[in-house]
């Protein structure tokens, strides 16, 4: 471990110790009870530390707190990490008495001060709203006296902002991550002499327990890191691969190279098109059916996502026999056959008026709100009635890809289920009712992988990336003809804070190609304008066989350096006259990757760009993508002069990928 990395862990440690304590008067979190803000220092707070476990890499702990005027235990459990600089925290609030507790409200699992002075730098991002700047970085200067306030809307994680930060007070450098796929609100409040108070929680709770009832608030990561803030960056990526990204039978995590097709399509033409890639030896990892494939519309032959109503067949979860006659057993089994998986697309929260749903089990539902119904998760019978659905169209199908799409927000269902004194109960069952949803599903299903879209990538946070990757990141790409430079964007802005997700590839271009590059790659042709023959959303008529065999094999080969360290090398921009450029460095393999850009109108044929990770005193060899041989080249000229990269063409790639060559 380096000198930096021994102290923050020691830093860690310290700070756990201290905010934790079993007498500590101020504790890192905070709720408001029966109208005053809780000092669970109070005589009437019964207090215990339970006794800490330690378990291979973590060691576990609740403090609990027990009110003994109205029988409300709150408990916090905490999960400290031995081999990262971070802990984790959520807590429970549970009723034993015998009647309904005062309310319990503004509930903020994440309350604290972190020491500074001076001015401290905020680091945060966009989350999804279907734009060219979806996962935008940003920094915030917050002098003393400044208020930051960041947050989601619509009650979907990621709708507008990513819910992660990185703090630096000066005295302090913390990155802080919320586990909740509902509205959350995080606020950052400088002092006079630069400290800083971070409260973050859902937006809304005012709520009374009542006997027996138990609740969980949202999760809070704080992970604490040393020298430059891409270092924090990427112990935070490291972090996440070790402990909060799904690992199938012990495999290393990764990301599938993905063909995805419209769902409303003949069976036979969907299996041609899984066979065409086997038989042109292109890698495929995986097949995907999108919408459409499901309920009883009649068929369209050249249906497209614009063209045809899929959206109001939500609800109805079986093949649709105009399109799959035998259900979609034979292409299960063709993939199997091939080696690849199999995604198949559910939309289950979002119902549609007059589907099996509303009509059999309006119990099961929330609303209408328009033609729309809300699935109660928060309902067990219901929730139980939907594993059981779903579960069943998996195991008929062979489905070894579980894709859940959302494309509506909730929150104003929830609003509509609550009470005055019940106020935030309904998004609390939902998003707990969620997780236990899809660890039923994986429960049932060993090895089943969730793609997590939600409108794009609008629900991405510290719970779903533990239980799924976004294969379908954003939007923006939906559309025919959308820029590449949003991919690139995306890619910039997401990997600091998410290590695994997918962009997207609709043309036969390696620049468009590369800007989905990596950690994961999706080719499409659903994207193809509505007036566009069916041939042409045929991969053979899309893609020419050598360019695809081509950009297959560099995926392939790429694919191990999306677990190592992100280095953006040019600062981020969606300009079309600039460069974009970027590093992934595996610092245990000695190699890595560079990925650079020239956009179209950029005026400049060659950039100079400093890399990271590197040996002192070593020498790398460097191995082109693009014909332009190998060469050596020695460490101390890459991270002082830069890597020189030109490229003539506009747009246009260029792609290199280094090993250590020899140690000083």
């Amino acid at each position: 471990m380096e000198q930096n990395d021994t102290d923050a862990q020691k830093h860690a440690e310290e700070w756990t110790a201290r905010a934790f304590d079993a007498g500590a008067d101020t504790l890192p979190f905070s709720f408001v009870y029966s109208g005053e803000r809780v000092l669970l220092s109070q005589s009437r707070w019964e207090r215990e530390l339970l006794t800490a476990t330690a378990a291979g890499r973590t060691r576990e702990f609740a403090c609990v707190f027990r009110d003994r005027h109205t029988g409300l235990v709150c408990t916090c459990e905490v999960n400290q990490f031995l081999d990262f600089p971070a802990v984790e925290w959520l807590l429970h609030f549970e009723n034993t008495g015998t009647n309904a507790t005062p309310i319990i409200g503004d509930i903020l699992p994440l309350d604290t001060v972190f020491a500074g002075a001076g001015a401290s730098t905020i680091r945060h991002a966009n989350g999804s709203l279907c734009r060219s700047d979806d996962f935008a970085p940003h920094e915030t200067i917050l002098n003393p006296g400044g208020t930051l306030h960041i947050g989601t809307t619509g009650g979907r994680s990621s709708n507008g902002a990513l819910p992660f930060f990185s703090l630096h007070t000066g005295s302090e450098r913390v990155i802080g991550g919320i586990g909740w796929t509902g509205n959350w609100q995080c606020t950052f409040t400088a002092n006079d002499t630069g400290g800083v108070r971070v409260s973050a929680g859902m937006q809304k709770t005012h709520l009374s327990l009542l006997p027996g009832e138990k609740i969980r608030s949202p999760r809070i990561l704080l992970l604490f890191w040393n020298g430059e803030a891409i270092d924090g960056q990427n112990a935070l990526r490291r972090f996440l691969i070790a402990h909060h990204t799904p690992v199938a039978a012990g495999n290393p995590p990764e990301v599938p190279l993905s063909f995805v097709g419209w769902g409303e399509n003949r069976s036979e033409r969907q299996i041609a098109k899984a066979r065409w890639f086997a038989l042109q030896e292109i890698p495929l990892d995986n097949y995907w059916i999108d919408a459409g494939w499901h309920g009883d519309a009649e068929f369209c032959d050249k249906a497209t996502v614009f063209n045809t109503n899929w959206g109001a067949h939500v609800g109805n979860w079986w093949p649709n026999k105009s399109n799959y006659p035998e259900g979609l057993a034979p292409i299960g089994r063709t993939t199997r056959e091939l080696g690849m998986k199999f995604t198949l697309w559910f939309e289950p929260e979002r119902v549609f008026r007059e589907t099996f749903l509303t009509r059999n089990h309006p119990e099961w539902l929330s609303g209408p709100i328009g033609d729309n119904w809300l699935f109660d998760l928060g309902n067990p019978e219901a929730r139980a009635g939907l594993v059981d659905i779903i579960s069943s169209v998996i195991t008929e199908g062979g489905i070894s890809v579980y894709r859940q799409d959302f494309n509506m927000d909730p929150e104003p269902f929830w609003n509509s289920m609550d009470t005055p004194e019940r106020v935030g109960m309904a998004e609390i069952r939902h998003i707990e009712g969620l997780y236990a949803f899809w660890d039923e599903l994986m429960d049932r299903h060993p090895g089943l992988l969730i793609d997590n879209c939600s409108s794009g990538g609008r629900r991405i946070d510290l719970e779903t990336i533990s239980r799924s990757i976004p294969l379908w990141r954003s939007d923006f790409q939906c559309y025919p003809d959308f820029d590449p430079i949003g991919m690139q964007g995306q890619t910039q802005g997401l990997s600091l804070w998410v290590p695994l997700s997918a962009g997207c590839c609709d043309r036969p271009d390696t620049y468009a190609f590369r800007s989905t590059l990596i950690p994961g790659a999706t080719l499409t042709t659903t994207v193809a304008g509505p007036d566009e023959p069916e041939g042409y959303r045929t991969p053979w008529d899309a893609f020419p066989v050598e360019w695809l065999q081509t950009m297959a094999k560099q995926y392939r080969e790429l694919k191990p350096y999306a677990l190592g360290d992100f280095y953006p090398l040019i600062s981020f921009s969606l300009a079309d006259d600039v460069w974009a450029a970027w590093q992934f460095h595996r610092a245990d393999l000695d190699s890595g990757i560079i990925l650079a850009f020239r956009r179209q109108k950029s005026p400049y044929p060659e950039v100079r760009v400093p890399l990271k990770g590197v040996l002192p005193n070593a020498r790398y060899r460097f191995q082109s993508y693009d014909g332009l041989g190998t060469r050596i080249w020695r460490s101390g000229d890459l991270t002082a002069e830069g890597f020189s990269i030109t490229i003539g063409e506009r747009p246009g790639s260029r792609l290199f990928r280094y090993e250590l060559a020899e140690k000083a």
